[in-house]
């Protein structure tokens, strides 16, 4: 399962890429630093200003609509990665539902839903760990 996908998988590649362009475009939008964007290789949580990278990262994407984990924005954000690989879009659709009802909604601070989602996905999906 911890097999590593960037070398094996152009399209991974490209993904990560635009990620991490996103992900600067993110930090300009909650006026964040590199030092806060340098967190994100770390393991969540993080602090305010990198959970509201991720938490802009994650609506860009449609992991997160409506300050709601998606299940479906999840399985369409991987969906590329796993391509005709059975057993990846499983153990994908397993991460989703597993997500779903694990995430905290409530009572959380406006970025805070960040860390919870990043926290469960990283949980059952560690091969998606932005930290390279």
């Amino acid at each position: 399962m911890s097999e590593n996908w960037r070398g094996e998988n152009p399209v991974a590649n490209v993904i990560r890429k635009t990620m991490i362009a996103t992900a600067k475009s993110c930090m300009n939008h909650v006026n964040a630093t590199q030092e806060d964007l340098e967190y994100l290789r770390k393991d969540p949580p993080y602090p305010e200003k990198s959970s509201c990278i991720i938490m802009c990262l994650l609506e860009k994407v449609g992991v997160v609509k409506n300050n709601k984990y998606s299940k479906s924005g999840f399985m369409l954000a991987v969906s590329p990665l796993v391509l005709a690989n059975k057993k990846k879009l499983e153990h994908m659709k397993t991460v989703s539902e597993n997500c779903d009802k694990e995430v905290n909604h409530h009572d959380i601070a406006p970025c805070q839903l960040g860390n919870e989602v990043i926290t469960c996905v990283y949980k059952y999906a560690p091969e998606l760990h932005l930290k390279s």
